[in-house]
């Protein structure tokens, strides 16, 4: 029989674990038949693989750069719109080669904010979009847009990615999620 003074040390200290572990909620979860993935441009290659410990991921393939910039942009639909509570946009990524990766959504005032991620060549990386310092994107803004007004995620639709990237290649995203606790 354990001693009764260990016992209560081992619940306490799983409570001060527990508190300290962050709290994640789904934006969007990756599933096999692509549901809520919205891409414009039919040269774009989509499928799900099973990658060993990451779980189901989205694999793009996407070419060179065109005429039109948002050729690229691969847009999620959000399952949890109300992001009030959120400090951070945090997924999983991997890039064949290095490249720059834009993660865009539209605020309440629909105006759009994008931020800026380099992805090292072949490896996994964990992606995390501070919400207190994302931006207001400098190069496109909708006719509707508020702009000048308070960031507000209280209703959020879409979440975007795209590579910026010179040439074509292949990306790979993972379930994304919102994250409430700094980091």
């Amino acid at each position: 029989m354990k001693h009764p003074a260990l016992v209560v040390l081992g619940v306490a200290l799983s409570v001060v674990a527990h508190a300290h572990q962050s709290t994640m909620i789904s934006i969007r979860n990756i599933t096999p038949d692509l549901a809520g993935v919205h891409i414009a441009n039919w040269q774009l290659k989509r499928s799900v693989e099973l990658v060993s410990g990451k779980g189901l991921v989205l694999v793009v393939g996407y070419p060179a750069p065109g005429s039109d910039p948002a050729a690229r942009d691969i847009w999620f639909d959000v399952e949890n719109p109300n992001w009030s509570t959120g400090k951070s946009i945090v997924f999983i990524a991997r890039a064949d080669h290095a490249i720059k990766l834009s993660v865009s959504f539209m605020d309440r005032n629909h105006v759009v904010y994008t931020s800026w991620t380099e992805l090292r060549a072949g490896e996994w990386q964990v992606v995390q979009v501070r919400l207190s310092e994302i931006r207001a994107n400098p190069y496109f803004q909708p006719p509707d847009a508020k702009q000048g007004a308070p960031l507000d995620v209280s209703e959020v639709t879409r979440i975007g990615v795209a590579a910026q990237d010179p040439g074509a290649g292949r990306l790979a995203i993972g379930r994304i999620f919102l994250r409430t606790d700094d980091y």
